[in-house]
């Protein structure tokens, strides 16, 4: 089963999905230098976000289902930010709009994929926007979310304009849970893991509480049977994209960082349908050199992202294994 943030894999003989590869490269660049146009070095980040965003919920299939998909992550996002700007400091504020996020995210996410990347990016950015402090208005984090957004949406309509849609891995079912008792257990367990690991930010690092939720929210699935095997690439990517970050950015600077960071963007659809863990490093290269505050070639922030992954990607494993629920013996 596909997961909502990962299309179904390439079919054998074909390497590099080409069609996402030049949509996704669009899609950052254009959103990169438009809201550089339109708002400056300060609108970059949230736009960026947008930008990956819907670049991780494209995929080679009919153009409405694209189109569906990116409906999804433009609304689970905005709603996010909103959410997210409710609580711009750190304190008990910040782990109840994080617990809000999970609850709704579980509660509509075991339909469709659309419906997962609704809950995803409504955690992912809630965490986000959580993370921007005292920064520019919940309307204006919004609108440069969108911003980020509108590339890969024009390039939907020029598609549906052209009316060929792509050839490919089309929008499967999602797994269900469907049981009363296994989808009651799965809408307590992901709100509990991301509170969890909000209140474990707020302990230990009030001043980027979202970093160790976001995480958390990214490592757990709780309709993914593979919870060790998914910590496990999450840790070993998030440590291979902290540490590419830092090196690139003690090597480059200014323009040439950014066309890194563009460049690593653009394969992100070939990782994605390989290897979480290499989508996580490369995810990870682009969001700490263009969407996060602070240096990344910096040792203290290195550290504490680290750290935090370690951390969330416990809590994962603390509230989402002994849970899973057994077959029966017979």
């Amino acid at each position: 089963m596909p997961r909502p943030d990962r299309p179904a894999a390439a079919p054998p003989g074909r390497r590099i999905p080409w069609d996402r590869t030049v949509r996704s490269a669009v899609a950052i660049t254009a959103a990169l230098l438009g809201a550089h146009a339109l708002a400056g070095a300060a609108g970059v980040p949230v736009a960026v976000a947008g930008a990956v965003c819907s670049v991780n919920g494209d995929h080679s299939g009919p153009v409405r289902e694209r189109a569906v998909r990116f409906a999804a992550i433009l609304v689970g996002g905005s709603a996010g930010l909103l959410l997210g700007r409710t609580a711009p400091t750190p304190g008990r504020g910040q782990a109840l709009c994080m617990v809000l996020a999970a609850l709704a995210a579980a509660v509509v996410g075991f339909a469709r994929p659309a419906d997962q990347l609704f809950g995803l990016k409504l955690m992912v950015l809630t965490a986000i926007g959580m993370g921007m402090g005292a920064g520019p208005t919940s309307v204006r984090t919004v609108a440069l979310y969108g911003l980020g957004c509108v590339p890969m949406g024009l390039l939907l309509v020029l598609a549906r304009l052209r009316g060929r849609p792509a050839a490919g891995t089309t929008d499967r079912p999602a797994r269900a849970v469907r049981s009363g008792p296994a989808r009651r257990d799965a809408v307590l367990r992901l709100p509990l893991c991301v509170g969890t690991a909000a209140v474990l930010a707020e302990l230990l690092r009030p001043e980027h509480a979202f970093w160790l939720p976001l995480t958390a929210a990214l490592a757990f699935r709780p309709a993914d049977p593979s919870v060790l095997r998914r910590v496990g690439d999450r840790v070993a990517g998030t440590v291979l994209g902290v540490l590419g970050a830092a090196l690139a950015a003690r090597t480059l600077s200014g323009w040439t960082l950014v066309l890194l960071a563009v460049l690593v963007g653009a394969v992100l659809p070939g990782a994605t349908d390989r290897s979480y863990a290499l989508h996580t490093a490369l995810a990870s290269v682009v969001v700490l050199v263009l969407a996060v505050p602070g240096p990344p070639s910096d040792g203290r922030v290195i550290a504490a992202r680290l750290v935090d992954t370690l951390l969330a990607c416990g809590v994962a494993v603390a509230v989402g294994h002994p849970w899973r629920r057994r077959p029966a013996a017979h």
